[in-house]
């Protein structure tokens, strides 16, 4: 009974010892297997993150290069809008006596549109004054009175006299001397915005810089910008 006993045991023990010799290894390559797995799947995590990371550099620098580019032309819009817009300057003209019975003098400006498109809704006022003050510093002007002078093309010379001439000024006494001013405003759109823009101007003439003969003739080449008269450009 016994020894029947002890032979199963023993026979127990070596099929245990078989089958646990047979199992093992596939135990084994059952680990190496999930490890090779998840070796793989953490390759696979990196390689996403990776190239997530690209897709995230890549679009950051799509980003900045387009608001680069956004930048280049808004610029490019502005220095275009710059170098064609209508500019309208005013160079001054001389003074002339007025071909009437009545002796009167006018005082001459010559508005040119220096830019590259056409000036459209210009208005002007033109407007003289003779005085004995050197620094004479009150020169009104008002667009609801300026005339209308609609559209004027690039490279065009528009001349223009003063709206009120005046009496020639008798020559002045010894040690004082009497000034010619000729000023005004010119109103206008530029071709691009619809913003206003303007340029004013005030010109200064000595009567003692006139030709001498029976006509009152002051060239331009006389004319001073006066520094207490309006002269800029908008």
């Amino acid at each position: 009974m016994f020894g029947w006993i002890r032979r199963s045991a023993f026979a127990f023990t070596c099929a245990s010892f078989v089958i646990g010799a047979g199992i093992a290894p596939l135990l084994a390559e059952e680990t190496d297997a999930d490890r090779s797995m998840a070796t793989a799947a953490w390759w696979q995590l990196g390689v996403s993150v990776a190239g997530l990371g690209g897709l995230i550099a890549t679009l950051v620098i799509s980003i900045a290069a387009n608001r680069t580019a956004t930048r280049a032309l808004i610029q490019s819009e502005s220095t275009s809008r710059k170098e064609l817009r209508a500019y309208l300057s005013v160079a001054p003209a001389g003074v002339h006596r007025m071909k009437r019975v009545e002796p009167r003098i006018i005082g001459q400006i010559a508005l040119q549109n220096v830019g590259q498109v056409f000036a459209t809704k210009v208005k002007m006022v033109v407007k003289m004054r003779v005085s004995a003050d050197r620094d004479l510093a009150d020169f009104p002007v008002d667009e609801d009175t300026a005339e209308n002078i609609g559209t004027v093309h690039p490279g065009a010379v528009v001349r223009r006299g003063a709206d009120e001439g005046a009496p020639p000024p008798e020559k002045p006494a010894r040690g004082t001397k009497t000034y010619i001013y000729v000023w005004g405003c010119i109103w206008y759109n530029d071709g691009f915005d619809d913003e206003r823009r303007h340029t004013e101007f005030c010109h200064r003439y000595n009567v003692a810089s006139r030709l001498p003969g029976p006509n009152f003739i002051i060239g331009p080449e006389k004319a001073r910008y006066h520094n207490h008269g309006p002269n800029e450009a908008v």
